[in-house]
């Protein structure tokens, strides 16, 4: 298929009612900052004290626990930022030649490694979980943020040595995904196969359904034409392609593919925010550990009889591009003009244009595709590709909400203001660095901490979120 890339400018972008049907999106979808932490007081080169250590976030199915690896933003963990999972090109670490470092921390440290092995690993007598969570965060700052700590204690100190020294020799891949389903929407003719939808999992097993009124006339099917039964057998090959095949005649309709799984989410999987209700956009993070979740993802199929033009767009933050690549593909049998961002492009009959959307670093966009036959499409979010670079100040009234998020979400509204009335967001200072979580992990040394309640991640369409102190991390409230 052909594609050509057309770059636009521009950061920030109106926002405008959309026409096609809202998909959520996929894997983790929301996961709400809690206000504890297992931490300890560090001090920063030339940024002051800060709370250093692991932040939990809560979803309906369990916990995930998650290290900074974003330090000029603040956290606001008192107005419970909702953050949700996304790919490293989405962030940072698309830049980072010391991602694979980072990465190799995660597996060989707290919480993964059990505190009396992490111990032995550095010969000390022992850790306690502030001092394990501290030197963490210290020896992965190191490769995020480029920073320099010094530790309260020797154990911390002696831990964080060993994470960044001639032991890391790094884990170059990045983990799977829990769960994605892309693109999240589909258009095509009856009598042909719509897609490909593209899947990836972690999961050992995922569960496949379609769903609507026209769920009987569209066959699930793979890239050769077999059917596919309701539950896919694990490991699941990456880049997994499934098709829905409407056979010729079949009337004008719509389905929805939904595709379901539990497990623990790989740790490396990078979670972001949107844009809080005051305009404030929480500090990235990075997976250390995750209980069982449930968690889901669904893309929606359009087919139509008869000649004319048929165009669906797809968007994907690159931060190596600085920007969001939009894709419109025309799967009609005649040539479509169509705009995204006021710029037009011409996509020919079974063509795919791709528009690199320029954006802002910690700007909100709002890129709005339209086309023919009253087709509108959304997709708005924040560009949070670099370290160092601090987001604007607390607004001194609220900013507008809406969905934006990390990764492109389409959207069939505009961006609601926040009502008058609503209180400025404050800021205090962060707790005490002692934290209040037990020892925590995923694997079987270092049980979950236990007490904290779960029940299913909400279905989901494409692609998660912070602490400040006395200096640049200590924890905000709003």
């Amino acid at each position: 298929m052909l594609t050509t890339s057309v770059a636009l400018g521009g950061g920030l972008f109106a926002a405008g009612a959309a026409a096609a049907a809202n998909t959520p999106a996929s894997g983790v979808t929301s996961a709400i900052i809690q206000q504890d932490m297992v931490s300890e007081t560090v001090t920063v080169k030339g940024k002051g004290d800060v709370n250093a250590g692991l932040f939990t976030l809560k979803t309906d199915s369990g916990v995930l626990q998650t290290y900074c690896i974003d330090f000029d933003n603040p956290v606001y963990t008192d107005s419970g930022a909702e953050y949700h999972e996304a790919d490293w090109g989405a962030s940072s670490l698309a830049a980072n030649a010391n991602a694979p470092m980072i990465r190799w921390i995660l597996d060989n440290s707290y919480p993964h490694v059990n505190l009396t092995a992490l111990a032995a690993a550095i010969k000390v007598d022992g850790l306690t979980p502030e001092q394990a969570a501290a030197g963490t965060q210290a020896a992965i700052w190191k490769f995020s943020d480029s920073k320099e700590v010094t530790l309260p204690d020797d154990n911390a100190t002696k831990l964080r040595d060993y994470l960044i020294g001639s032991n890391n020799k790094g884990i170059a891949a990045e983990p799977k995904p829990s769960l994605t389903l892309t693109p999240d929407s589909v258009s095509g003719k009856s009598g042909s196969k719509l897609g490909p939808f593209v899947l990836n999992s972690s999961a050992g097993e995922v569960k496949l359904a379609v769903a609507g009124a026209a769920a009987d006339k569209a066959k699930l099917v793979d890239k050769d034409g077999k059917p596919v039964g309701a539950t896919l057998a694990g490991p699941i090959a990456k880049d997994t392609q499934l098709f829905l095949d409407v056979p010729a005649g079949t009337p004008d309709g719509a389905v929805t593919l939904n595709a379901s799984a539990s497990t623990i989410v790989p740790s490396g999987r990078v979670f972001m925010t949107g844009v809080d209700k005051f305009g404030k956009h929480s500090q990235t993070m990075i997976l250390a550990s995750s209980d069982q979740l449930s968690v889901s993802a669904a893309a929606k199929a359009t087919w139509k009889q008869g000649k004319g033009a048929l165009v669906d767009s797809s968007a994907k933050v690159e931060c190596a591009k600085n920007g969001v690549t939009v894709s419109v593909t025309n799967s009609g049998d005649e040539a479509a003009t169509v705009t995204v961002d006021k710029q037009q492009v011409a996509v020919q009959p079974g063509k795919t244009e791709s528009v690199l959307v320029k954006v802002a670093e910690k700007a909100n966009y709002d890129i709005k595709v339209s086309g023919p036959s009253g087709y509108t499409k959304d997709f708005t979010g924040v560009l949070d590709c670099k370290v160092g670079v601090t987001p604007t100040g607390a607004p001194t009234t609220p900013a507008a909400t809406g969905t934006t998020t990390a990764t492109p979400t389409s959207s069939h509204s505009g961006t609601p203001s926040a009502g008058a009335g609503q209180p400025t967001p404050a800021t205090t200072s962060a707790a005490p660095g002692t934290g209040g979580l037990a020892q925590t992990g995923a694997d079987s040394n270092t049980p979950l901490l236990a007490g904290v309640a779960g029940a299913l991640v909400v279905a989901g369409g494409a692609a998660v979120f912070f602490l400040r102190r006395r200096g640049r991390h200590g924890r905000t409230t709003a």
